[in-house]
């Protein structure tokens, strides 16, 4: 494979991942209600009621700091969830669900199962493993080994 042939390709992989991630949010949001699944997201990562920082919620979501926090704070204003301090690390706050995100949570799954959205995971394994071997590929420190 060519330089030209290498870099189209790079470019149409590129696309279409971003593609199938637009799309797919679209279909969960839709299927939700919602403009975006952005709500789903935080309230799947907080669902354990563990507690979730913001940098933690940012991994997940992959929405930025100014986005996330302005999420956070339409959520909290809508009693999904609440901040506190860690207990362990005063410095840091986390984000649990309250009793009516919690709930909320549960009829958004419930949403999901029943507008079958959530059979396009179904006998995904293969896919997420090589998606996920892919996102390593990327992540190499050099890519000039790739």
């Amino acid at each position: 494979m060519d330089d030209s042939t290498a870099l189209a390709a790079l470019d149409e992989l590129a696309r279409l991942m971003r593609r199938v991630s637009q799309d797919l949010d679209k279909t969960v949001a839709t299927c939700l209600g919602e403009t975006s699944p952005g709500r789903w997201h935080v309230l799947n990562a907080v669902a354990d009621g563990q507690g979730r920082s913001m940098s933690q919620l940012a991994e997940v979501t992959q929405l930025n700091a100014a986005t996330l926090t302005r999420l956070i704070d339409a959520m909290i204003a809508d009693n999904l969830v609440n901040r506190n301090v860690d207990a362990a690390d005063r410095r840091r706050v986390l984000v649990h669900p309250t009793r009516r995100g919690q709930l909320t949570h549960k009829v958004m799954n419930q949403a999901l199962t029943e507008g079958g959205i959530s059979s396009i995971a179904l006998g995904s394994e293969p896919l997420t493993q090589l998606l996920t071997a892919l996102l390593d590929r990327i992540q190499v420190s050099d890519p000039v080994s790739l």
